[in-house]
């Protein structure tokens, strides 16, 4: 770990001129411990074990570390194992919530969150930095919005207007928030699942099923000229599954459909198994079949805190571009 951070150091510097305190400190996966990841969050810094422990570390020790050459102020550990619920082993009760910033704005971050992020999905930085420097006037459909950090990213790049939508009411509860600490003017906010909502906004009739759903959100048909897409690798909702993997083109096509002339869908794929190759070639069919072929496909990579072990990290951001 001090490895490591020794070399980030020049990273940290263009960090704390860009008004940045959430990064990742160690990426154990190419750092030397698989399972391990130690990241920063303002104040706090957050170690994940997804792996046994065979060490027995001094936790008091490594607060200290955090303290002395990272400038935290206090240390969480987490031990996560696969179908297990994650175990809390310091301190002996997570602290409350903090702010951290990323490029000036703040975004409020919760030590104990059964996911493994505690919502800021540190490695999606590059997709944020672009949409802060290239939504001047655009209208932004921001899918599977999670807290809404995509969105906010996009306002501050200009948007005009921007929709975000999850299925988690408590995710969007946050995102709100996070708005509000921006001083987001230009953001709205839909709970409902992905599906039906790029169904309706491409003009697509509604299925049966759907329309009797009571709870159904009604949305008018619309188009948008950035469509930011991360879906989760693979989830089941009511009206099918996101499938990432052998389905992607039912979430791109629909967004096809939707997308203004000069459009751009920012495409995310998060799932190791698929290569960047195949995403593009995934990605580039399905437009030819939709009769909108692209124009241009271009990669973002993740920043220098989440190094890979090759050419082909497993995060892959795909800009695709459309006349």
């Amino acid at each position: 770990m001090r490895q490591a951070w020794q070399r980030r150091q020049a990273d940290a510097l263009a960090w704390r001129q860009q008004k940045t305190d959430c990064y990742r400190i160690f990426h154990g996966t190419t750092e030397g411990i698989p399972g391990v990841s130690l990241d920063r969050y303002g104040p706090m810094v957050l170690l994940q074990l997804f792996r046994p422990l065979v060490l027995d570390l001094d936790w008091d020790y490594l607060e200290r570390w955090c303290q002395e050459q990272v400038g935290a102020t206090q240390l969480v550990v987490w031990q996560r194992r696969p179908g297990q619920r994650p175990q809390l082993l310091y301190p002996e009760q997570a602290p409350e919530p903090v702010w951290a910033q990323e490029m000036g704005q703040q975004f409020k971050i919760d030590a104990h969150h059964r996911g493994q992020d505690p919502h800021l999905f540190l490695d999606m930085r590059c997709a944020r930095r672009y949409l802060r420097h290239h939504c001047q006037g655009a209208r932004v459909l921001n899918l599977f919005s999670y807290t809404c950090a995509s969105g906010i990213a996009a306002e501050a790049g200009g948007a005009s207007q921007v929709m975000n939508v999850d299925f988690s009411a408590q995710a969007l509860r946050r995102g709100e928030e996070n708005s509000e600490a921006n001083g987001c003017k230009r953001q709205h906010f839909c709970c409902e699942e992905v599906y039906p909502v790029i169904w309706q906004l491409a003009g697509r009739p509604l299925p049966a099923r759907a329309r009797k759903r009571p709870q159904t959100r009604r949305v008018p048909v619309r188009q948008y000229d950035l469509v930011f897409l991360d879906p989760p690798a693979l989830a089941k909702g009511y009206f099918g599954a996101v499938d990432v993997k052998h389905d992607y083109q039912s979430l791109f096509k629909p967004c096809l459909e939707l997308l203004a002339p000069g459009g751009r869908i920012l495409a995310c794929n998060n799932l190791a198994g698929v290569s960047e190759a195949d995403f593009r070639q995934t990605l580039e069919r399905c437009a030819q079949k939709a009769g909108r072929p692209t124009e241009r496909i271009r990669r973002l990579l993740p920043e220098s805190d989440f190094p890979a072990q090759d050419s082909d990290p497993p995060l892959k951001v795909l800009l695709c571009e459309f006349a």
